[in-house]
């Protein structure tokens, strides 16, 4: 398999010169080994994935959405290029690969595969130590790029978003218009009385971190850097004389439903989601993260999670509701990465939160702000998808600690 790079060299261009921001960088793979599922490509979950374009890095995780160029992907069995729609099918967004119906293709035929796929990148628009404006090119990345640092002296007054495919042209820019301490949220101080009493006390305390996939750790870099971690460790020096533990207790593709009735709804895994794991804890507070629940209207979540604030009340625990952060467009019904919060579940549940003063962590409300930051949200999501990659992770600590204060 080769792989080549299209790409253009220069590290800035001048400010007043958008139409020259480089366009996306290209990739082009020769050749890559494959045998294609009998299952037909359906966005991430079905079919074979192409790569190159795997989030994780070559061959682990899910394709990167809208990262391949579909009109190059070229299949070969030997010698022979195999005909779209006939022999093989493919999904256009997703990159994935399967066998069509009727093929004469099996499982165990090894083909190649050769396509293209797109990079995306953020540029800064940058005010020099001599009071010049330059372009300074980021680096290319799959899903997560990261504006360029500074040098001494410095200011970034925009960064620009240089998608998918993007030929520069119309790259999007993102003025720098507030800082992150900024942002208005509704996380609430406060509300959790009995737990800060007895943190101050230096007596025992237990925080259960219960959720889905984000909490179990989605696609942090590592441990430390989820964010359950990362919210413990700014605890502990918050209250460096605290007896703390931090226990997680979440499963990925989960939502509370299945916890709280898995008797009724089907499991992840035969067994996973269980209310009882939580309350063998035996927590005084309980933090819960639900991006799963996100499809949950608002007289259906105000039954679920009525009845989740009975169960924590009846432990003895007080609760911590956290908004999730925001998932790819589609999934969010965006036609901009500037659009407000608007799922009917978190407008739900800081209503819930507020009618019962019940402590929240408006991480949502963060993942809004961001481009005002300068930041298009997507930047922060690791898998293209729905999970954060690290800077998300500390976006919800960020707002937990809020209910510290």
């Amino acid at each position: 398999m080769r792989i080549l790079c299209v790409c253009l060299v220069g590290s800035w261009v001048s400010a007043g010169l958008a139409a020259e921001t480089a366009p996306a960088k290209i990739v082009e793979v020769k050749g890559e080994k494959a045998r294609l599922s009998a299952e037909a490509p359906r966005v991430w979950a079905a079919g074979t994935k192409l790569k190159q374009i795997q989030t994780l890095g070559p061959g682990s995780g899910t394709p990167a959405p809208g990262a391949v160029v579909s009109s190059s992907v070229v299949v070969r069995l030997g010698d022979r290029v195999l005909e779209k729609g006939k022999d093989y099918l493919l999904d256009p967004v997703w990159g994935s690969v399967g066998i069509a119906p009727g093929s004469a293709l099996t499982p165990k035929d090894e083909v190649s595969i050769d396509y293209s796929y797109s990079l995306r990148r953020l540029d800064s628009r940058v005010r020099t130590a001599d009071g010049r404006e330059i372009v300074r090119r980021g680096e290319d990345q799959l899903t997560v790029p990261q504006p360029p640092a500074l040098e001494a002296g410095e200011t970034r007054v925009a960064n620009i978003f240089v998608d998918y495919h993007s030929d520069g042209r119309a790259a999007e820019e993102y003025p720098m218009q507030e800082t992150a301490a900024q942002a208005k949220t509704a996380s609430t101080p406060g509300r959790i009385p009995r737990t800060l009493a007895k943190l101050r006390a230096g007596e025992p305390v237990k925080i259960v971190c219960w959720g889905d996939s984000v909490t179990v750790g989605g696609d942090a870099s590592s441990a430390e850097a989820r964010y359950p971690a990362v919210f413990e460790r700014r605890l502990r020096e918050k209250l460096p004389g605290a007896k703390l533990a931090v226990k997680t207790v979440a499963v990925g593709g989960s939502h509370s439903r299945q916890w709280l009735w898995p008797d009724k709804f089907p499991q992840p895994k035969p067994g996973e989601c269980d209310w009882a794991k939580v309350a063998a804890e035996k927590p005084d507070l309980v933090t819960l993260e639900f991006v799963n629940d996100a499809g949950l209207k608002s007289p259906e979540m105000e039954q679920v999670y009525g009845e989740i604030l009975s169960r924590v009340r009846a432990l003895g625990a007080e609760l911590i509701l956290i908004t999730p952060h925001f998932t790819m467009p589609s999934m969010m019904g965006f036609s901009s990465l500037r659009e407000a919060e608007k799922r009917p579940y978190v407008l739900a549940l800081r209503g819930f939160a507020a009618k019962r003063d019940l402590a929240l962590a408006d991480a949502s409300a963060r993942w809004e702000h961001l481009w005002k930051e300068g930041l298009p949200y997507v930047t922060l999501l690791r898998n293209g998808i729905n999970h954060p990659d690290d800077r998300g992770h500390a976006l919800f600590a960020d707002e937990l600690m809020r209910c510290f204060e």
